[in-house]
């Protein structure tokens, strides 16, 4: 297969919170990758790693480049973009927004892309009318907390390929969009911490723009680093949760209260139903079990105290009628 010319946007804020290895594991697969399709291109590939400034200190980027992967220079122009103060989706927008190529691919930092990876991603560009490919992400799992949280968090399981194609969502860590279509559909500023994606494919899909998922390009995603970050990110995940009830749901507080318990039952029950049904596909042992579903059942308990706190203290504002499928004046 030939492949188009390309760039790829990689943000640096996950790799902040992870441990090392899953960033070198990341771009140590990533340059695999680039020596594998190197030569399909018809041009070689652009890389740029956007990183915020007050954030990362000048050269870290470059020093991981020359240690994990110094032959990634040879497949690819390689870039590294400081940024003023930009966070995780506004980093993509501002990496894309430099991309010169008809496509752009987006990477998280500590996602690492399995073999066939850039080709299964954008083959599907051969349709013009598709306008944005997902992948296929799954976690990374090490022990008890990972391979519990892989069975309780939105991604899918490895083996889950067919599961995944069919859903409507999409990770921006493992994407591809055309170019211009994404410089004129760039992701929304939303006073949520990780909800700009879901609103975002839910307007370009309202508006008649074709999407597609492949399980074939598949990437491994951190998991995520320990107690402390899941309780914070349990807590951010219940304020946007809130935000996502009351834009698509109810946007009454009682209305958004209840949402917040039905919203807790489904992901409780979903997280225990796979550690049953899926536990071992993980590796994680039959003796487990009741750990993992008591790690799950504290975890989206932080998420609905968050979610409850966010019900008392935050009133939003509804978004247009095209990112939700409701009027903006309904309640």
């Amino acid at each position: 297969m030939q492949l188009p010319a390309v760039t790829i946007v990689i943000e640096w804020e996950n790799a902040i919170d992870v441990a090392d290895e899953w960033t070198r594991k990341a771009m140590g697969a990533l340059q695999d990758e680039l020596a594998a399709t190197s030569r399909s291109f018809i041009a070689r590939p652009r890389i740029m790693y956007l990183y915020d400034s007050g954030r990362v200190a000048p050269g870290t980027v470059e020093a991981a480049l020359r240690t994990i992967a110094p032959r990634l220079g040879e497949f690819a122009d390689v870039e590294v973009v400081p940024t003023p103060g930009l966070s995780y989706y506004k980093l993509k927008n501002y990496g894309i927004a430099l991309s010169k190529t008809d496509l752009t691919v987006m990477l998280d930092s500590d996602a690492a892309p399995q073999p066939g990876w850039l080709e299964s991603l954008l083959e599907p560009f051969a349709d013009p009318e598709i306008m944005v490919v997902g992948g296929f992400t799954v976690l990374g799992t090490t022990d008890l907390l990972s391979r519990t949280m892989a069975l309780s968090w939105v991604f899918n399981l490895p083996h889950q390929k067919e599961k995944t194609v069919k859903r409507s969502k999409i990770h921006v860590n493992n994407c591809a969009v055309r170019t211009d279509f994404f410089k004129a559909h760039p992701f929304p500023d939303l006073p949520s911490f990780k909800k700009q994606c879901v609103f975002w494919l839910r307007g370009i899909t309202a508006q008649g723009f074709k999407f597609v998922r492949t399980a074939d390009a598949r990437v491994i995603h951190a998991p995520h680093p320990g107690p402390k970050f899941l309780a914070w990110r349990a807590w951010t995940g219940g304020i946007d949760s809130d935000f996502l009830g009351y834009q698509t749901v109810a946007r009454s507080r009682p209305g958004r209260f209840f949402y917040a318990f039905g919203y807790f039952g489904r992901k409780v029950f979903r997280a225990w139903r796979n550690v049953v049904r899926h536990g071992g596909k993980v590796g994680l042992p039959v003796w487990q079990y009741p750990a993992a579903m008591a790690i799950s059942l504290t975890y989206y308990l932080v998420t609905l105290a968050g979610q409850l706190s966010s019900v008392v203290r935050n009133n939003w504002t509804p978004l247009p009628q095209i990112y939700t499928g409701r009027p903006e004046a309904a309640v």
